[in-house]
């Protein structure tokens, strides 16, 4: 692991890895193999080497925005049976339950932290982000969702796979 990209998140995240909300996502199951906070604390390492990506092409952007929004994107899922009757409106309306969580949290976020929570869902939602940091987190978001349904389906077929032989 790139242990820069670790030492970022840690440091721009640690008000939000070190809360009780943050915990609960460690908790519950997102994407079949990892939890939502797995899966946070994935986009935000991704996030972070592609922002430094950009920033050595002289495109700058604020790391320190796009750890915290990506720590905080999927923390409106957290309780989710509960919230929401079905996966789309689960899709639609957690951003917004996720920037709630994110406020609790941080209090005032700045501009381009609430582009970043409230917009990456794009393309499956309507509005796009707003800031290059927004499609930061977007891409990341569906980089590390891809990856992980990917590893819950080989997981799947190997499964599969082995029952067979066993009957």
């Amino acid at each position: 692991m790139d242990m820069l990209a670790m030492q970022l998140v840690r440091t721009y995240g640690a008000e939000v890895l070190d809360s009780p909300e943050f915990g609960k996502a460690k908790e519950q199951k997102h994407h079949h193999v990892t939890t939502v906070g797995d899966h946070s604390l994935g986009v935000a390492y991704a996030s972070v080497k592609i922002c430094r990506f950009l920033n050595a092409m002289h495109i700058k952007t604020d790391t320190e925005s796009v750890v915290r929004g990506a720590l905080c994107h999927d923390l409106g899922i957290v309780g989710r049976y509960e919230k929401f009757s079905n996966n789309l409106v689960c899709w639609q309306r957690h951003p917004k339950e996720s920037y709630k969580v994110a406020r609790k949290l941080l209090g005032d976020l700045n501009k381009c932290e609430k582009d970043i929570i409230c917009h990456h869902m794009w393309p499956t939602t309507p509005m796009p982000p707003r800031c290059r940091e927004g499609y930061v987190i977007v891409l990341a978001d569906k980089y590390c969702a891809v990856r992980e349904v990917a590893v819950s389906l080989k997981e799947k077929y190997r499964n599969k796979k082995e029952s067979d032989r066993v009957s």
